[in-house]
């Protein structure tokens, strides 16, 4: 198979490079080792893995190169090294949680989606950092280190998918899966730069990855491009009867309808909350100008009142910590030490809600998605920012003195869609004039990916916003 000498290896997207490895131009083993070498190069600084597994993904590398010289290619995926967020389990792998609890839990069975990826070629490169059992926002974790923004290492990843969202952006991975209950996956896509998919509640299977909130937890990609997430999707969605949650709903070719273009589609842009008042200017306004490009070409603006609206957080909040405290009520009483202070008071705080709030709270999810379900009816998509506030920096959000830290502005309008299951993906629309990413969201009706990935890709082609690489990171070599 024949090599390619490319030096900008690490910021080509998926869809760049299947054709490269498809074709042998580029060697998996080639792209597995540059992948390492980046990895070596920046993790000291930016602390996305927890583990790198070297020798697996090299002799993985080799495997795909010999099918794919043999005549077995199985697809975009195949030879593409892939990160994995760690609360999703590998055999033979710890899945720690990012916590002191789990740190001795190894993984007997694959999770689903990781048996997919395997399935469709991929290369595991290892474990990516995250919030302390994904019970957080910001990123930071003070057991396992916090993870740096590649835009400015002052500044946080947002979490708590925040080292699948620093290895993709600093160019150490194509691609990586992260989890989404109150944001996790479009919050640190959107303060660093990428694209994020959270699909449709039960698209894609939970099957062996650790629960926070089984109402409302999600698994999707985190990728360069959308069409890079919509390449995953093929491969990760699909009824799985190891989650109780799956849906049998008929799963599309997700990357059919991507370049269909806007004209014709009709974008929903909210009149309350979303760009009220409390909004950084900068951002309302880069993604007002996101909405009038996308008029220009041929998208029609549809503006809608959802007074309504601002409960969904609430909402959010009111299903996920009860549900968070029963997942961790054994762990918790045993082991109560061995979790962090914040994350500890966090949890024994949900201990004090009453089981009638958690009630009153799952009532007021149906009336929401009502709501929501109405008011979407004559749009395809909703386009909203994805985080309302510009991004913090690491000693603003570090709790102290019985400071609980800052940036809490930040699952505002992520966590509306985990309440109702739909479809949101966040994609860069811009660039705050100190130079940290803009993130604009677009939300579809459930199991309709496919427009949202479409408006998505046609944006994308209409900016150059996801290829610019980050400022604060050196340049591959």
């Amino acid at each position: 198979m024949a090599s390619i000498n490319n030096s900008n290896l690490a910021y080509k997207s998926v869809g760049e490079l299947a054709p490269l490895l498809e074709s042998g131009e580029l060697s998996p083993v080639d792209l597995t080792q540059s992948s390492l070498d980046r990895i070596a190069q920046l993790q000291s600084t930016l602390n996305a893995f927890l583990e790198v597994w070297e020798e697996s993904a090299l002799e993985d590398a080799r495997v795909a190169e010999a099918e794919i010289a043999a005549g077995r290619y199985l697809g975009p995926l195949h030879g593409i090294p892939v990160g994995l967020k760690d609360l999703i389990d590998v055999a033979g792998a710890k899945t720690t949680g990012g916590s002191r609890v789990l740190a001795n839990n190894m993984a007997t069975f694959d999770a689903t989606v990781v048996a997919k990826l395997r399935s469709a070629g991929a290369i595991f490169m290892g474990k990516l950092n995250l919030v302390e059992f994904a019970l957080g926002f910001t990123g930071l974790n003070s057991h396992t280190g916090d993870v740096k923004n590649p835009w400015n290492n002052e500044r946080i990843t947002a979490g708590s998918s925040s080292g699948s969202a620093a290895a993709v952006t600093a160019g150490m991975l194509p691609v990586s899966l992260g989890s989404d209950t109150g944001g996790s996956i479009r919050m640190p896509a959107a303060l660093c730069g990428i694209a994020g998919l959270k699909p449709t509640y039960g698209r894609v299977s939970r099957a062996g990855v650790l629960d926070l909130s089984w109402s409302m937890d999600h698994v999707g990609p985190m990728a360069r491009t959308t069409q890079d997430c919509a390449l995953m999707m093929n491969v990760l969605a699909g009824h799985d009867s190891r989650d109780p949650a799956s849906s049998a709903q008929p799963v599309p070719d997700f990357t059919e309808d991507l370049n269909g273009g806007l004209n014709g589609l009709k974008i929903g842009v909210p009149t309350d909350y979303f760009f009220d008042d409390f909004v950084d200017p900068e951002i309302g306004a880069s993604v007002h100008a996101s909405i009038e490009l996308m008029s220009a070409n041929g998208a029609e603006v549809v503006e809608l009142s959802m007074p309504w609206v601002d409960k969904g957080r609430a909402i959010n909040l009111g299903v996920l910590l009860p549900e968070a405290v029963s997942v961790h009520e054994k762990m918790l009483a045993k082991n109560a030490e061995q979790y962090t202070p914040a994350v500890r008071s966090r949890i024994q705080a949900g201990f004090n809600i009453p089981a009638i709030d958690y009630i009153r709270a799952k009532r007021a999810r149906l009336w929401f998605n009502q709501q929501m379900a109405t008011s979407m009816k004559r749009i395809d998509v909703l386009i909203t920012p994805s985080v309302p506030i510009q991004t913090p920096t690491i000693a603003e959000c570090t709790p102290s003195n019985g400071n609980p830290g800052g940036g809490g502005g930040i699952p505002m309008f992520t966590g509306v869609f985990d309440v109702t299951g739909q479809p949101s993906h966040s994609i860069p629309c811009g660039y705050t004039e100190d130079g940290m990413p803009i993130g604009m969201m677009i939300t579809g009706h459930p199991f309709d990916e496919k427009t949202v990935l479409r408006v998505g890709h046609a944006y994308e082609q209409l900016t150059d916003w996801q290829q610019r690489p980050p400022m604060d990171i050196p340049a591959p070599n």
